[in-house]
This record gives C-alpha cells, sequence and structure tokens, in this order.
C-alpha cells in the first residue's frame, strides 16, 4: 500500500489588487516606457505587501482570517518614477513618497504573519510594481506618466508556474 503524497505548499503572498482601469494605466502610463526584458504580463501587475513563500493548506483559513480583519487605509501610492534592480534585473516603478497609513498597514501585517508563525522578510519594505524582468542592463526608460494607485483592494494572492514565467491569481480579496 502507498501512502497519499501530501499536497505541495502553495506560494502565497499578501498585495494590493488592481482593478481594470488601474491595470490599464500601469500598462499605458508606465509599462510601455520600459524598453527590453521580459513585461509582467498586465493581469500580473500588483504591489507586493507581504510575501509568505510555500504555505501549507491547513494555514490557508488562518491567512483568509487574518485578510478580513485588515483595513486598507484611505489614501493612495503616487508611481512617479522607474527604476531598475540590478541583482533581480528588474525595471520597477517606485513611489516616491509612500503614504505612512500603508507602511504602517504592511509593518502591522508583517508582524501579525509572525506572530502566526509565518515566515516574513526581514528587509525593508519598499513598495514597487515589476514591470518588467530579465533586464541585463539599465534600461533608458522611456517618458512614463504618474499613476496613482488607489489603496481600495487586498488580496491573498497565489503564485503559480506557467510557461514563460510565474502567473498570479488572487484567492480571496477584500476592498475598503
Amino acid at each position: 500500500m502507498s501512502a497519499v503524497p501530501a499536497s505541495a505548499p502553495r506560494r502565497l503572498f499578501f498585495a494590493l489588487w488592481p482593478d481594470a482601469a488601474l491595470r490599464a494605466a500601469l500598462v499605458r502610463d508606465l509599462a510601455a516606457a520600459v524598453p527590453g526584458g521580459r513585461p509582467v504580463h498586465p493581469e500580473d501587475l500588483h504591489v507586493t505587501l507581504e510575501f509568505l513563500g510555500g504555505v501549507e493548506e491547513p494555514r490557508l483559513r488562518t491567512l483568509l482570517e487574518l485578510g478580513e480583519r485588515l483595513a486598507l487605509p484611505p489614501g493612495e501610492l503616487a508611481f512617479d518614477r522607474l527604476a531598475w534592480w540590478r541583482q533581480q534585473a528588474l525595471a520597477v516603478a517606485l513611489a516616491s513618497a509612500p503614504p505612512p497609513a500603508l507602511i504602517a498597514l504592511q509593518s502591522a501585517l508583517r508582524a501579525a504573519l509572525a506572530g502566526k508563525g509565518f515566515r516574513v522578510e526581514a528587509r525593508a519594505y519598499v513598495p514597487h510594481v515589476t514591470l518588467a524582468r530579465r533586464l541585463a542592463a539599465a534600461p533608458a526608460f522611456g517618458r512614463s506618466v504618474p499613476v496613482a494607485w488607489p489603496l481600495a483592494t487586498l488580496a491573498l494572492v497565489e503564485s503559480g508556474a506557467a510557461g514563460g514565467g510565474a502567473r498570479y491569481r488572487s484567492l480571496a480579496s477584500w476592498s475598503r
């Protein structure tokens, strides 16, 4: 008799998730200014709040309950500059002045996750949108237009493998 294999851990993260209009603005006003690399699929654009890595299925309920209790603050992120992160080979959009309420929310989320025994990032939080991957050299960014991202929807997201790279799927979302 063979043992039934345990389900593989799911790669999960909490993120700000855009609606269709915001996604279109990100592509039109920011992603279009990034030459080269492998563009992130428009459906996968997001702002990670906390990456969890592999999570066993029984712990999913804890994450869903935590998401229910989080309240997004009013406000918005203004993505107003583009940057190349050499070590990760990424082109990203950054906010020059992230709202303090968002930084406080992310810090509270990180603390709550750590308190429940989840692995959390040790590095300082930098809100960003990844626009393209695999950029071997600093791109000559084209003209971009700042994009305002309302703090409106939080999501628990799963990262899955797909042809050409990771794809993301919102498992649950909560709107302000």
